[in-house]
């Protein structure tokens, strides 16, 4: 067989034409993922009850007497009646209840002629028995509703039983996202750091509970109501952060982005002072 001589060109040729002992490794730049995106919850137009030093006015003993919303945007929650210095800062942040220890605050008429409105918290829950995280009690009402966490299960609930939406927690850490519409409800969870999922809705709205919510509704935060006695409703947690949202559900695939990047907001931030 006859030996081919080079051919010698001054011009570039594809890689394609070129014949290699060995093929050419391309060395492209490693990948560097990209980071969740963040939206202050005030400007994803959110309430935001930060649990850290700073947002808290205290006792010369340390309990806290007022939880200021961040920048002022809202009401500033204040002990529930039977919380008589109850409610303290963990080291790390955070307010830690206790389990039969009533440490809840409201925020008095929290949510007038309610509508639609939302509601997140971030917890901290080992045991699954967080209990009584938020309560919507209408002043001078029968009814109100509730969103707990008992024996690692959730529920959203009115007292009356004539609405409730329950699921699996997905703890111990993690978000709980609970939703009004007219007298229907909506609930989703997620670990913290994890996008928040699809809500699931109440098949049903309830008629009785609109009414109940039609005036003006205190949020209480890790209780019920100012009633003592009702120990078996408190339980063991840290809550971190409650964001809350008035005029929305935080059902909708646009609400639920926003809610997200909210929630990642809140967790880069911790609850350092």
């Amino acid at each position: 067989m006859d030996d081919f001589a080079p051919l010698f060109v001054d011009i570039d040729l594809p890689e394609a034409v070129l014949l290699r002992d060995a093929p050419v490794l391309e060395i492209s730049e490693p990948k560097v993922p990209k980071a969740a995106p963040t939206l202050h919850p005030n400007d994803a137009d959110a309430i935001w009850y930060r649990g850290h030093g700073a947002a808290m006015t205290l006792s010369p003993e340390g309990g806290i007497l007022a939880w200021t919303p961040e920048n002022g945007l809202g009401i500033a929650a204040h002990p529930a009646e039977p919380n008589e210095g109850h409610a303290r800062l963990t080291p790390a942040g955070g307010i830690a209840y206790i389990r039969e220890v009533n440490g809840g605050f409201v925020v008095d008429a929290a949510v007038v002629e309610a509508e639609q409105f939302c509601c997140a918290v971030r917890l901290t829950s080992p045991e699954g028995q967080a209990r009584t995280l938020i309560t919507l009690n209408p002043a001078g009402g029968d009814n109100y509703l509730f969103l707990s966490e008992k024996e690692g299960l959730l529920e959203w609930r009115d007292d009356a039983g004539s609405v409730e939406v329950t699921m699996p927690s997905p703890g111990p850490d993690m978000w709980v996202l609970a939703g009004y519409d007219h007298g229907r409800l909506s609930m989703t969870a997620a670990k913290t750091g994890a996008k928040v999922p699809a809500s699931q809705t109440s098949l049903t709205a309830s008629a009785s509970l609109a009414t109940a919510l039609s005036g003006s509704s205190d949020l209480f935060i890790g209780c019920r109501s100012h009633r003592k006695g009702i120990l078996k409703t408190l339980g063991s947690s840290v809550i971190h952060d409650v964001l809350f949202w008035l005029d929305i559900a935080g059902t909708t695939p646009a609400d639920l982005e926003k809610i997200t990047q909210a929630c990642r907001f809140a967790e880069a931030q911790g609850d350092a002072s």
